[in-house]
């Protein structure tokens, strides 16, 4: 009885522990001095058969964090913000430039490539990660030909 009581506690410890997202290839572009704002893209791999959520992230050195979705509208990009931003069970959601992507506004000083952000995310759970987000020079775009 005793080894089963304890089995179970252990199970149930781990169950929770993997409830959060996995939280893989986070980055935060680089931005001229002088930018108002920047934004943290990452991908979240949820392995849970729950669906899960982001509904917070915090970073020292900002005026205020956001969650934002990015979205075309009559040609135009707009960011809206979210109140949280879903994994669904055994799925992957994709924090990207055009998309999802947490919102960092009114920095203090300008992110240089190199440095490193400390950002705590919140998850639907009760769970929460701080995870030390490299800045990055943002990716090249290939030259358009005529």
């Amino acid at each position: 009885m005793k080894r089963f009581l304890i089995g179970s506690v252990f199970m149930t410890i781990s169950g929770m522990a993997a409830a959060a997202p996995v939280i893989s290839e986070a980055w935060i572009p680089e931005q001229p001095p002088g930018a108002m704002a920047s934004a943290v893209f990452l991908d979240m791999k949820n392995n849970s058969d729950k669906p899960e959520a982001l509904v917070k992230a915090a970073a020292p050195g900002f005026k205020e964090v956001q969650l934002h979705k990015s979205v075309e509208v009559n040609g135009m990009h707009q960011m809206i913000e979210q109140k949280e931003i879903l994994v669904a069970p055994h799925g992957e959601t994709k924090l990207a430039p055009g998309g999802f992507h947490i919102m960092l506004i009114g920095p203090e000083k300008a992110l240089v490539a190199g440095e490193t952000v400390p950002v705590t995310l919140s998850f639907a759970d009760g769970t929460s990660e701080t995870l030390n987000v490299p800045v990055k020079k943002r990716p090249m775009m290939p030259m358009m030909k005529h």
